[in-house]
């Protein structure tokens, strides 16, 4: 069992997954010319390992597909007695994934930046992706008129403006791309939805609402005026 966003997007929730299956892809297993016994590909790379699992969502019972990568600790290497293997990524094959997006109300620039990072998540490029999260942060400070030398100087001066909630976000898109860019450090398609709808949470808040509430009060401003010419 794990706490993951149901990649069903009638569902999209953060839920808890359990997992029903868990078979062994690659190296695949084959018969070593004895009879009753096999083992994996002896010319495969035994120190990696590829899987497929299957897991539902706990909350719509939906089935998800997922193929993911294993290797052993580099300590562990070539160690024949050594069944121990670390999780290096995991990618969702069903249902297919679909590229986030954002809605018009939210200036082009940023949401084309947010589009190529989707895309670049969708494929499983999660490194790329979190540098694209980044670059749409970078984006939002600019567009908000923030000033400074950095990224966290522009999201800091922002404070005040923003509610420490959206400084928050910010920040941690901020550093999921410094990591990615910088240290090379790749994180898990789940801890990069994460940042995604973080980022998302971000422009929802800063355009989508203001434009909401301003289709709203014009709404209400047409139904007055048509109310008082309508009066004899």
């Amino acid at each position: 069992m794990r706490e993951a966003i149901c990649p069903h997007p009638e569902c999209a929730r953060g839920v808890t997954m359990t997992r029903n299956s868990h078979v062994i892809v690659h190296p695949r297993y084959v018969d070593v010319g004895t009879v009753g016994r096999g083992g994996y590909d002896p010319t495969a790379d035994l120190n990696e390992r590829i899987s497929q699992e299957i897991w539902s969502c706990d909350y719509c019972k939906r089935t998800t597909a997922e193929l993911v990568w294993w290797e052993k600790p580099e300590e562990l290497r070539d160690k024949d007695d050594a069944d121990m293997f670390a999780m290096v990524k995991r990618r969702t094959i069903y249902p297919e994934p679909t590229p986030r997006t954002l809605q018009p109300e939210i200036p082009e620039r940023i949401r084309s930046l947010f589009d190529e990072a989707a895309r670049t998540e969708s494929a499983g490029a999660v490194r790329l992706a979190g540098a694209g999260y980044r670059a749409v942060v970078e984006e939002i400070c600019k567009d908000q008129g923030a000033t400074g030398r950095t990224l966290y100087d522009k999201i800091t001066n922002l404070d005040g403006r923003l509610s420490p909630d959206v400084i928050d976000a910010l920040h941690e898109a901020r550093m999921v791309g410094n990591d990615s860019l910088h240290d090379g450090l790749a994180y898990s398609q789940d801890e990069l939805a994460d940042v995604a709808e973080l980022v998302t949470e971000v422009v929802t808040i800063l355009y989508v609402h203001p434009a909401q509430r301003a289709a709203m009060a014009a709404a209400r401003a047409a139904r007055r005026a048509a109310s008082k010419a309508a009066q004899p």
